[in-house]
């Protein structure tokens, strides 16, 4: 139960995949990771909603052998201790800056020795799991993401993947183009220069590149350019795409027809 599937997967140098929760659905949440994505983002940066309303999409992920990671608002160790203990198998923390937040990310994350989280983890009870058998493979399976979005992270980026306990190094395409002076322009040139060299980079200092797009094309290219943990869309934007592709066309057909 312990083993973190995205983890091993990187470990072993292939690929993660997982999506994105759009809103604060366990409906959503269920049918997204029915798809068998390896990993689901659940945003509480960005999303108006805070743990309690997402408390149950953890144990969904759970049961399913899927991998929850929680994106926090910030580096807070309240935030991230409440996302570990609603179960969370991994935390995603924006906008880090230098490698000594990236230490502390690391330390907010895990139980001592390595860290300072509080121990009482509430998922657990609701799977029936023992502490005596949670405890001693927390700090194992808890996958760490930091996300590179500000000129100071660019400018650290080595020394923040050195730090040891993080796992993946995200590059976030929209913080990154307002970083690089191109605000929401994330076809720029520069900014695909930077996207394009940022998995070697971060590779060199033995750490998985992360990053985040929508649909295929986009996913393959990330991934042909060495990103190894990639969120490849939701199921909202995704679905309504499909469903728009389809009304189109079968309006198509019914104005050969009339």
């Amino acid at each position: 139960m312990f083993e973190n599937k995205v983890k091993q997967l990187l470990s072993q140098g292939k690929p993660a995949f997982g999506a994105a929760m759009p809103d604060a659905s366990d409906l959503i949440a269920k049918m997204t990771v029915d798809t068998s994505v390896d990993f689901l983002w659940i945003d509480l940066e960005h999303r108006p909603y805070e743990a309690h309303d997402v408390r149950w999409m953890p144990i969904i992920c759970r049961m399913k052998g899927c991998v929850p990671i929680i994106r926090v608002a910030g580096l807070d160790p309240m935030r991230i201790k409440k996302a570990l203990d609603i179960g969370a198998a991994g935390i995603m923390v924006p906008q880090i800056n230098t490698a000594e937040e990236a230490r502390l990310a690391v330390q907010y994350a895990k139980y001592q020795p390595e860290g300072n989280r509080g121990v009482s983890p509430l998922w657990p009870i609701f799977l029936d799991v023992s502490l005596d058998d949670y405890l001693p493979n927390a700090n194992k399976e808890t996958l760490v993401v930091v996300q590179i979005e500000t000129p100071e992270g660019i400018k650290n980026l080595e020394a923040i993947a050195a730090v040891q306990g993080v796992d993946v190094l995200l590059a976030g395409p929209l913080d990154l183009s307002a970083s690089l002076g191109h605000i929401g322009q994330i076809s720029h040139p520069d900014v695909q220069k930077f996207l394009e060299n940022f998995p070697k980079r971060v590779m060199k200092c033995g750490k998985a590149a992360g990053t985040t797009f929508i649909g295929y094309e986009a996913c393959k290219r990330a991934f042909d350019q060495g990103y190894r943990f990639i969120n490849i869309g939701n199921l909202a934007t995704q679905g309504t795409i499909g469903l728009s592709a389809d009304l189109k066309r079968l309006r198509q057909l019914a104005q050969e027809i009339a």
